[in-house]
């Protein structure tokens, strides 16, 4: 189960570093679109916490559990 728990982790990052510089890339054109460069970063900044602090271990594994049923 640790091993499928880094790949989570590893998997968040990445997802979450795509997310956030979508998000960046989405703040600049105007002010409308700024809205969803700003939701983006929000979304990046929570799949970052998800995948990365102990608090949300047991969420992970339950994740986990549902996938591979």
């Amino acid at each position: 189960m640790e091993t499928q728990e880094n790949w989570i982790k590893y998997g968040g990052w990445l997802l979450s570093l795509i997310t956030i510089l979508a998000g960046v890339y989405f703040l600049w054109p105007r002010i409308h679109i700024a809205v969803l460069g700003i939701t983006l970063i929000y979304f990046g900044v929570r799949i970052f916490n998800f995948s990365t602090f102990a608090e949300y271990k047991e969420k992970r594994i339950n994740l986990l559990r549902r996938f591979l049923s």
